[in-house]
């Protein structure tokens, strides 16, 4: 249950938009343009950064405005600054559109563009106000501290909650901002439920489902560094 002063209605508010709020936290919460540091690596990974490609390694920044992406047979594990882990399957594509932490407070603010591929996101707890958004072509999912899973292909997003709680919506504008939605568009996924948006059901929204323990076998496999 979010802490009463960011009630669910506003944090649906902000998943409706697939905004943070990024007036709360101060710049210097981080060094500039921080975001974390790559953990492990397996195969290869790219990384660009201001129209600079490079090849990944470990202990490597990750800033704000970077976008990684897995070849085939490769994986990426990202420890972010507020303690959050980002693992990646292969042939997955990752922008950090946003990032800000503010110690002081354990106050966290991220949002994560999934262009394409397989994510797990085991996310830290964090202080009052806190959000943690990763949007695909499709859908836009939010969450404060849980471990989940987004796969994102061409025309559908598939989200498993494996422990916590995920609101999950629907985004016909993808990476773009949404202007308004009902609340009640908003899914409310818990551990070991599930949810598809896209084609499968004629461009509507399945609801909450029990998670398919073999597809989630495959979708942690996907992940595994070993």
């Amino acid at each position: 249950m979010l802490h009463h002063a960011f009630s669910r209605q506003r944090f649906l508010q902000l998943l409706a938009a697939g905004l943070m709020l990024g007036s709360t936290l101060p710049r210097t919460a981080l060094a500039a343009g921080s975001a974390g540091t790559v953990a492990r690596v397996k195969g290869t990974v790219s990384l660009r950064r201001g129209g600079q490609q490079s090849t990944v390694s470990e202990g490597d920044a990750v800033e704000v405005g970077d976008v990684v992406t897995t070849l085939a047979e490769s994986r990426l594990r990202i420890a972010l600054a507020d303690g959050s882990v980002i693992n990646l399957g292969e042939l997955t594509r990752l922008t950090i559109a946003e990032f800000a932490f503010a110690r002081e407070t354990l106050t966290r603010e991220a949002l994560l563009d999934l262009d394409s591929g397989l994510l797990q996101a085991i996310t830290a707890k964090a202080g009052s106000g806190s959000s943690f958004v990763v949007r695909t072509g499709n859908a836009v999912a939010a969450t404060r501290s849980t471990d989940w899973i987004v796969e994102a292909k061409k025309a559908e997003t598939t989200v498993v909650v494996q422990e916590g709680k995920v609101d999950v919506m629907e985004s016909a504008l993808g990476f773009r901002s949404l202007p308004s939605a009902g609340e009640d568009k908003a899914l409310l996924l818990s551990a070991g439920q599930s949810t598809t948006i896209g084609k499968i059901a004629l461009g509507g929204q399945l609801g909450p489902q029990m998670a398919d323990g073999a597809k989630l076998e495959k979708y942690l496999a996907g992940l595994a560094m070993d």
